[in-house]
């Protein structure tokens, strides 16, 4: 037995709506007030896929990351080289702290 974790699938697409040959419309999987399944009714997306009589939407372009976190910590940012520190002999910013005390701001 392994104690590896199984890859996570990505979720089913479920379609938007199926053709109904016999009633001759796309239907959505909502029943109307009949119990028969409603008939599709929105504006038909600009892009999607139909398969054996199923309309489904494109996935989106990437993996949508929760809220608005930030791609990585602000404490692991590296700070934008600047021409005059060729000058400095590549010093970093904490050997000129040591040295001076204090940082410029152009040097954080």
């Amino acid at each position: 037995m392994s104690d590896a974790t199984p890859n996570p699938q990505p979720p089913q697409v479920q379609p938007f709506a199926v053709w109904n040959p016999i009633r001759g419309v796309w239907e959505t999987s909502q029943p109307d007030l009949y119990g028969r399944l409603a008939p599709y009714s929105e504006t038909w997306p600009t892009s999607g896929t139909t398969h054996d009589g199923s309309a489904y939407p494109l996935p989106p372009p990437a993996h949508r990351t929760p809220g608005s976190a930030p791609s990585s910590s602000p404490t692991a940012l590296s700070r934008t080289l600047l021409a005059s520190d060729s000058a400095r002999g590549g010093e970093t910013p904490n050997q000129m702290k040591a040295k001076r005390g204090t940082i410029a701001l152009s040097h954080r």
